[in-house]
């Protein structure tokens, strides 16, 4: 059984159409993992030379062919070969045709354990390179408020009540910074090395899982051998779910402006929109609309990989291979989304008269107006009543609240009402105490935490080359 890792066991051949449904897809998939799976090759062989499990000079011909894959890979010259199954034994028979000490090089380890740490390893730059997208969305935010105007609240997407552009760009950024949260506190869980747990027991050579921690970066080795086989895809679904959640976030944003822009009352830029082939005069948010589709990709991603997890033993199944598919066009969704709506963010307009008048025709200012009244001794429940009949009477004769004088609010209410702060009450230029009271951060407070990260991985990444290179 020529190319294969397990062909000793079998006397007949696999028919082309296993291999087909087993490998074909994945070995697609395992592109992108084919340098994750070298470097972890080139941190594991180097433990098996501290630990005398390989003799210098084979681990010495191993990693110069390791290094010399490396290369060919980042050059985009290393091809997966789909009938050799998986990124995992293609990496190993390019290795064996440079020396046959390759053979040796999977000594200790389990392409059960060996795909763990080959998605670890992608997770971590995934999730830093999206927190990356997210932090570049959060800017685009704060760029948008610096042209701070009026700005239109919506409950059931009815008029709510005055508010600013900043103080909408405000609540966005927030939903983003739990997003970053959540990204970073996935990322210490998946930061956790698994080479050494084998296929579901550990194994019997001394290797040293501390030391192979330290090289690849992790923060520690993880604890239970079955635990972390039996775990894979756990991971995923963890991040999926992260991802779906600012997704969802995202789709918000775009359905803020589609609504808006549907009421002219947000201009989109030429650059990020589309036309119709048959209606000359349309001007369509596709990126927008797409970008609510994708979030419901996502959503589909997310149930993909967590069905996964129900109803399989404890152990490794192939089951979980499919929340590679889920995870690799999950991450891939999520970057092109954030990165759309990172662009078209700042170039947005808004149009301030036709905010203004969106704001007088909901009647924005009546629950002001009812606070007003009820600070000058109306109990709430009845200054809403009398402000509910204020604003009917409005309906009815046409006029607007910002209109109506002192005198008539205090013939209304019972109560005597200065004409200054009705006029503060009914004004629906809030943007001065929206500026105020929510301003925009700087910066994330997790764009600290995610260059601390990046520099780890890049201070590992240098010890991993010092000390395969000192063997």
């Amino acid at each position: 059984m020529a190319g294969k890792l397990w062909g000793g066991r079998f006397e007949q051949g696999q028919e082309a159409a296993l291999l087909s449904f087993l490998s074909s897809e994945n070995a697609k998939l395992d592109c992108e993992l084919a340098a994750y799976d070298i470097e972890g090759s080139i941190a594991h062989v180097t433990m098996l030379a501290k630990q005398k499990i390989l003799q210098k000079d084979e681990a010495k011909a191993i990693l110069s062919a390791l290094f010399a894959i490396k290369a060919n890979e980042a050059a985009g010259k290393f091809q997966i070969d789909p009938k050799l199954e998986d990124v995992h034994t293609n990496v190993e028979a390019a290795v064996t045709k440079i020396t046959e000490h390759g053979k040796k090089m999977h000594t200790a380890r389990s392409r059960n354990d060996q795909v763990c740490l080959d998605m670890r390893l992608y997770m971590r730059d995934a999730i830093n390179a999206l927190s990356d997208d997210i932090l570049a969305l959060q800017r685009s935010l704060a760029a948008l408020s610096k042209n701070d105007c009026i700005f239109p609240t919506y409950t059931h997407t009815q008029v709510a009540q005055p508010a600013s552009l900043s103080f909408w760009a405000h609540c966005h950024y927030h939903a983003l910074e739990r997003d970053l949260s959540r990204l970073n506190d996935l990322y210490s869980r998946v930061n956790q090395n698994p080479l050494g747990s084998g296929a579901v027991a550990g194994t019997t050579w001394q290797i040293d899982r501390a030391y192979v921690t330290c090289l690849l970066g992790f923060s520690s080795p993880t604890e239970n051998p079955m635990d972390t086989v039996s775990s894979r895809g756990e991971m995923e679904v963890a991040f999926l779910s992260a991802l779906y959640l600012a997704m969802s976030h995202c789709s918000r944003i775009a359905e803020d402006i589609i609504l808006l822009s549907n009421k002219r009352l947000c201009i989109l830029p030429d650059e990020y929109s589309t036309g119709s082939s048959m209606m000359p005069q349309k001007k369509n948010p596709d990126p927008l609309e797409l970008a609510r589709g994708k979030c419901s990709r996502m959503l589909g991603l997310y149930v993909h990989a967590a069905s996964l997890l129900k109803g399989v033993p404890s152990g490794y199944n192939l089951d979980s291979q499919e929340s590679k598919y889920a995870l690799l066009h999950g991450v891939k969704t999520a970057h092109e989304t954030f990165a759309i709506l990172s662009k078209m963010l700042p170039h947005l307009k808004f149009d301030k008269k036709g905010i203004a008048l969106e704001l007088e025709e909901g009647y924005a200012c009546a629950t002001e107006l009812a606070d007003l009244i009820s600070k000058n001794g109306v109990p709430f429940r009845k200054s809403h009543e009398i402000t509910g009949g204020i604003v009917k009477d409005c309906i009815s004769k046409k006029k607007f609240l910002s209109s109506l004088s002192a005198k008539e609010i205090s013939s209304f209410s019972g109560v005597e009402i200065g004409a200054k702060e009705l006029a503060e009450a009914v004004s629906i230029d809030k943007v001065a105490r929206f500026s105020a009271l929510y301003k925009l951060p700087a910066e994330s407070i997790y764009a600290a935490a995610l260059a601390k990260r990046k520099k780890s991985l890049g201070d590992a990444s240098k010890l991993l080359e010092k000390e395969a290179k000192s063997v």
